[in-house]
């Protein structure tokens, strides 16, 4: 074997080189120019294989940018090139035209006659290859040459095996750290805007470096994990996102519906439901968890990757999970630290209302008994009078009291309640008139705020009356749900809203109000026809 001492200091230098802030294509690079020196080949690269047998990472040296630039794209692996991955033992050929697993050259690429190829292989496994070209006449590689791209594709091994491994650790730590982050946010009371789902569906997209991520949850979530048969699309990241929110996904027999019932992350290229817009780039790489906390689950988030990155695979599944499972136990903290907060605030009501009946109401009454025990007494008719118009207000104090009591227990209910407010809205807008009109809600009506109940209310008149007055349409779907925002949706099956309408109609004080709230308003069209009014905002508590 050459015991070149050049050897020893390659591996020296790529051992150096091996700190996770540098970039492992940079030191692979130097490395090809110190192979290419000691085997005396003009042309030298590394090439780094996928899950699909194609060349996922080629570095290369030896041709000049301007050819580069000419030949415009690097090797898939086929030919030669991927004969190390299918047979890995070096290859040394003389002059590639002979060989019958040569493929041939693309258009400006330089002739090449001498070939080495030595296969990299780490923990038993063909990782790479490492290949070797000369285009002068009459050069072939040696044995010694061979052995020499030996030694090199073992140092290379280690090299890229503990770059990965470094990788994987720098990885790790950025999704941890983004799960501190996610949870610092639930838990602060500085912001309390924050939404969380769409928090969690933009870090992920962030991390797995993805082209969209969708967070699916129970359309009722009123129902247990064994009862809910239908998924609703409630946070999305990345390309469209507007599209995609508030889309159902039945639980039987779609992908996202087994991760939800099972508890169990997949990697997949299909789904086996068609989501509208997420899925129609085509097949590509996506990974699907469950929102697990304990035994109950809240949810699905889906990551999906360009289709022209590379495909997930396990190390990557187990990073999203483990986002996905501290991400729901903040998620959980977050909702039970708002219901605590919401018992302290009946509690609060209680002790008041308490307060004002027991005290506040007896002590005015007693006032007044008294007053009317002098009244009875009183010679002149004139004061007469006036105490008894002063004791008629007494009683119209107590009243207000009671009713203020009533309020106290009771906050929605003195406004006739959310759901009833958004019930008589559609049936007013609906009544003897020829559309058929479905509501649908959703969720525990009682924590939305009055001010976001107030704007919920008007998108429902503003939405339904456009569909009502200007649509043509024969029926109209109203939807409201709460969970971690609230959502009015308001679809019809008439002929759409013109664009210039959409600008000059009452629509953008809806736009206005969705803003003032923290909100999004969209309006889309879905492929039936029609129009689709989706208004959301955050609970103003979360």
């Amino acid at each position: 074997m050459n015991t070149d001492p050049s050897l020893l200091q390659v591996a020296l230098e790529i051992g150096s080189d091996l700190d996770p802030h540098l970039d492992l294509d940079g030191t692979l690079q130097r490395f090809v120019r110190a192979a290419m020196v000691m085997t005396r080949a003009r042309f030298g690269a590394i090439g780094v294989w996928d899950a699909d047998g194609m060349l996922a990472s080629f570095v290369h040296d030896g041709m000049d940018d301007h050819a580069v630039g000419m030949i415009g794209h690097l090797p898939a692996g086929k030919g030669l090139l991927g004969l190390l991955r299918e047979h890995p033992e070096p290859v040394r050929i003389a002059d590639l035209g002979e060989h019958p697993e040569s493929a041939g050259f693309p258009q400006h690429h330089p002739d090449m006659r001498a070939f080495l190829g030595v296969p990299i292989v780490i923990r038993g496994e063909p990782y790479g290859g490492l290949y070797f070209a000369d285009d002068r006449p009459g050069r072939a590689f040696t044995e010694d040459d061979e052995a020499t791209g030996r030694a090199l594709a073992s140092i290379a091994a280690v090299a890229i095996d503990n770059a990965r491994l470094i990788d994987q650790v720098r990885e790790a730590a950025r999704w941890t750290a983004a799960s501190r982050e996610i949870t610092a946010a639930l838990l602060s009371d500085s912001d309390p805007q924050v939404r969380p789902l769409h928090l969690i569906a933009s870090r992920a997209r962030h991390l797995a470096r993805a082209e969209q991520v969708i967070v699916l949850v129970p359309s009722d979530p009123a129902q247990t994990a064994a009862s809910v048969d239908t998924l609703v699309i409630s946070a999305a990241s990345g390309r469209y996102a507007d599209d995609v929110l508030g889309q159902h996904i039945p639980v039987e027999g779609s992908t996202t519906g087994a991760v939800f019932l099972s508890g169990e992350p997949v990697i997949t290229e299909t789904f086996r439901r068609r989501i509208q817009a997420f899925t129609e780039l085509g097949e590509r790489s996506v990974v699907v968890v469950p929102l697990r906390s304990d035994d109950d689950t809240l949810g699905v988030i889906a990551v999906a990757r360009d289709a022209t990155a590379p495909r997930f695979d396990e190390s990557h599944l187990e990073l999203v999970q483990d986002f996905a499972n501290h991400a729901t136990i903040a998620l959980t903290i977050a909702r039970a630290r708002r219901s605590s907060t919401e018992l302290a605030m009946l509690a609060d009501r209680e002790r008041i209302a308490s307060d004002l009946h027991d005290q506040v109401i007896q002590r005015v009454f007693a006032v007044g008994m008294d007053l009317q025990g002098v009244i009875a007494r009183l010679r002149s008719p004139e004061l007469a009078g006036r105490l008894t118009r002063s004791v008629d207000e007494l009683q119209a104090v107590i009243n207000d009291i009671r009713s203020t009591i009533f309020d106290l227990g009771h906050p929605l209910e003195a406004h006739g309640g959310f759901a009833k407010r958004i019930q008589d809205a559609v049936a007013c807008l609906t009544e003897d008139r020829e559309i058929g009109a479905t509501l649908i809600m959703s969720g525990p009506m009682s924590v939305v705020p009055e001010t976001l109940s107030d704007h919920a209310e008007a998108v429902v008149v503003e939405a339904l009356s456009n569909a009502v007055r200007h649509s043509g349409a024969h029926a109209v779907t109203v939807e409201v749900a709460v969970g971690d925002d609230l959502r009015v949706e308001v679809t019809d099956d008439g002929h759409g809203i013109p664009v210039d309408n959409q600008r000059r109609s009452g629509l953008a004080n809806l736009a206005r109000r969705a803003h003032s709230a923290g909100g999004d308003l969209a309006i889309t069209s879905p492929p039936e026809g029609g129009t689709c009014v989706t208004w959301s905002a955050p609970l103003s508590d979360i």
